[in-house]
């Protein structure tokens, strides 16, 4: 049996790989960028329901700036994209309409100048930006400003696109001109490229050895610039700061260090300094880095104004280039890396990677918690109900079915048949309505509760009451999911029955004077329960889908729910994630089913299989 297991496993991982293939296109088939639906073709602004924020957050999980399947970008040269966004990124936008102005051929008298980017170049770059209309706006004297507007998001949105395949060649110009308005422009791409502030302050509210080379990075190019600005702190001082310090570091509640390490002060940044670049533990580098943020704040300048002074862009220039000189490897990968890249640093093996491993990302909708603590929230819910549902049914259905074959054409076959068509035949969302209107609204009876899995202040009843409080609660879920389920897997178990009593082995064993119970018990109860466990692995997959309507119905907190509010929410990680789970069920159902068989007939041996294989 363990190798047969082992050889199904094996072939379940086509069919991951399919789910995997399945669930990246349904992720490429979300909306996409609502910026971008402002200037394409067709597209209008407000056209998607998904905001740039929720476009962005996903983007950032789903590598969406990348490549589908192979990624060939860290071997391109983005020089001339780098020097047409500096150039454009650095006027203002009164400036970028006399710009269109003058290549619309009406060269006014304040026209800017171009910094070595010719006309025709520009005018060709500006076209490639999949603007709407581009020609007409442009001689449109009328329309330019909205023009102007849309194709300096134009230009955010190829910067964007850039990201981080464009960071070393704006580096590079700004280590090869000195123009101040190609400085200052390329200034505002990297930020733009790498979607805001890329220094790391501080941990996560679950602090993870990984963020710590970013926070220690960060810390590390504002101490080099400043330590020599703070002075030694006095004994007494030192005494008091270590005490504290010892203190937060044994406090495990978050809220509790950012209230305490209020009582640092600034010039306890060279003991705060020390505990961050020392050898301390995970929880000394965090709370090190809080109190440094609580006092120093984000002292790293990465952005600039159009306006701001050529001053302030240098100071702001000086972190992009130490920025950039920690993190070589990343930015400007060598050849090894590269050609690994090439196939691992792409859309799908992104996605594949995080399937695989259940790191679903994090939900589209604030706060944007975890995926994966939702979906076990909402499993822990649904699974117990579901294997209720499954144990009643089979409890119930296939002595009931063995019944009506037993009795075929008699008064007890002819009433448990009807009332099986006519429990099969309501639908599921049906049948809920009038059990809540029967037995929960009160208008009738008022046996159940309406909603919920627990009753108010649940929290403070005995063990006994709080379990009797959770039967009464599933009793309405687990009748109607099990309802239709029941009548189906019933008849089916008569029609199975009906097959095996009528076979030659039935009649002889009948013929030799057995007893009617040890012919069906014995003879025939086995063969016939082959085809019903054959329904086993279509079972579960049908309670999660009908699972939707019940859970909805009942106010059930499950994957039913879970699924529907994500649907209509449009939280396509949430989504992608139910399906990929769910597929993982069907396959193990499956599995199980054919365990089953061994079970139940003892002539089905999976070693005989092996051995004949």
């Amino acid at each position: 049996m363990r190798a047969y297991v082992i050889r199904r496993l094996l072939l379940t991982l086509p069919t991951l790989f399919g789910v995997t293939v399945a669930c990246f296109f349904i992720m490429k088939q979300a909306p996409g960028d609502p910026l971008k639906m402002q200037i394409s073709s067709g597209g209008a602004q407000g056209e998607s329901t998904t905001t740039r924020e929720a476009y962005l957050h996903q983007r950032k999980q789903w590598n969406l700036d990348k490549p589908n399947f192979l990624n060939a970008r860290w071997s391109r040269d983005y020089t001339r994209d780098v020097r047409f966004c500096s150039f454009l990124q650095s006027m203002p936008e009164e400036e970028t309409a006399s710009l269109l102005a003058r290549l619309a051929g009406e060269k006014p008298e304040a026209a800017p100048s171009g910094v070595g980017v010719p006309d025709d170049e520009l005018l060709e770059y500006l076209r490639d930006l999949e603007v709407e209309d581009f020609d007409t706006r442009l001689k449109d004297a009328e329309r330019r400003a909205d023009f102007s507007k849309k194709l300096r998001i134009g230009v955010q949105l190829r910067v964007e696109s850039l990201s981080d395949y464009g960071v070393k060649h704006f580096i590079a110009l700004l280590a090869e001109t000195r123009e101040p308005r190609l400085r200052l422009g390329a200034v505002r791409c990297l930020s733009i490229a790498l979607l805001g502030d890329p220094f790391v302050y501080t941990y996560s509210k679950e602090p993870a050895p990984e963020e710590t080379e970013g926070v220690v990075a960060t810390w590390g190019i504002w101490w080099a610039r400043e330590k020599s600005k703070f002075p030694a702190p006095l004994p007494e001082r030192r005494e008091k700061v270590e005490a504290l310090f010892r203190t937060l570091v044994a406090e495990p509640s978050r809220g509790k260090i950012l209230e305490g390490v209020k009582g640092f002060e600034k010039n306890d940044a060279p003991f705060l300094a020390g505990q961050l670049f020392g050898g301390g533990g995970l929880q000394e580098k965090y709370v090190s880095s809080l109190a440094l943020r609580s006092w120093i704040g984000r002292p790293l300048m990465v952005d600039v104004k159009v306006t701001d002074p050529p001053d302030r862009v240098e100071i702001v220039v000086a972190n992009w280039q130490a920025f950039y000189s920690a993190r070589v490897d990343r930015f400007s990968p060598g050849f090894l890396k590269k050609a690994w890249l090439l196939v691992s640093d792409t859309q799908y093996a992104n996605a594949m990677v995080k399937l695989i491993t259940f790191d679903f990302g994090k939900s589209m909708l604030r706060p944007y918690d975890p995926v994966g603590p939702k979906i076990w929230t909402a499993v822990k819910v649904s699974a117990p109900i579901m294997l209720l549902v499954e144990a009643l049914v089979y409890i119930v259905a296939v002595p009931l079915g063995i019944a009506c074959a037993i009795r075929r054409g008699k008064w007890q076959d002819r009433a448990i048949s009807l009332q099986l068509f006519l429990a099969h035949s309501i639908p599921t969302v049906v049948s809920g309505m009038l059990f809540l209107t029967v037995f929960c609204y009160g208008i009738f009876l008022k046996w159940f509760p309406i909603s919920g899995l627990h009753s108010e202040g649940y929290e403070q009843f005995s063990l006994l009451c709080a379990s009797a409080d959770y039967a009464w609660h599933l009793a309405g879920p687990v009748i109607v999911l099990a309802g239709a389920q029941m009548a189906y897997l019933a008849m089916y178990s008569r029609t199975s029955m009906l097959d095996v009593v009528n076979q030659d082995y039935i009649r002889t064993a009948k013929a030799k004077g057995l007893p009617e119970s040890a012919v069906v018990l014995r003879h025939a109860l086995r063969n016939a329960l082959i085809p019903v466990i054959t329904l086993f692995s279509n079972f579960i997959p049908a309670l999660l889908g009908g699972s939707v309507i019940v859970e909805v119905l009942f106010g059930v907190p499950g994957m039913g729910l879970l699924s529907f509010e994500s649907i209509n929410a449009k939280d396509y990680n949430t989504v992608m994630a139910v399906i990929f789970i769910d597929a993982l069920i069907v396959m193990a159902s499956i599995l199980l089913s054919d365990l089953l068989y061994v079970l139940v007939d003892p002539r089905i041996s999976f070693s005989k299989a092996e051995a004949g294989a």
